[in-house]
């Protein structure tokens, strides 16, 4: 792992830790305002976070990461002045790993193209 997938999986990992910490910090109050709907505003950013950290270690994990801080960012805004203030960090994170991803992994072994 090279420095920089080192720092990029812990700011996915920390934009998980940061999900749930704000969820289950505001787990009894969406409950009493919103009753059952309040798995899907709460759980919807953690679940978000979970898939961006499952999909670290394939090709697309820079889309993923992407379109992970697009969908929290929008989700907070949806939820506007709201508990979505609260995943805005969140979804600061998630973006500031996916910028820190490397465009093209390369190939260990060395990319040589084949002489005929």
């Amino acid at each position: 792992m090279t420095d920089e997938s080192g720092r990029s999986a812990v700011l996915r990992w920390s934009a998980l830790g940061v999900a749930v910490l704000v969820a289950a910090w505001l787990a009894a109050e969406v409950w009493r305002d919103a009753g059952a709907f309040a798995f899907l505003l709460l759980g919807l950013p953690v679940v978000v976070c979970l898939v961006v950290v499952l999909t670290s270690r394939t090709r697309y994990a820079r889309a993923v990461a992407w379109a992970g801080a697009a969908v929290v960012l929008g989700w907070s805004l949806v939820l506007g002045l709201g508990v979505g203030l609260f995943f805005l960090p969140v979804a600061f994170v998630l973006a500031a790993a996916a910028a820190r991803d490397d465009p093209a992994p390369r190939d260990p072994a060395g990319s040589r193209p084949l002489r005929r």
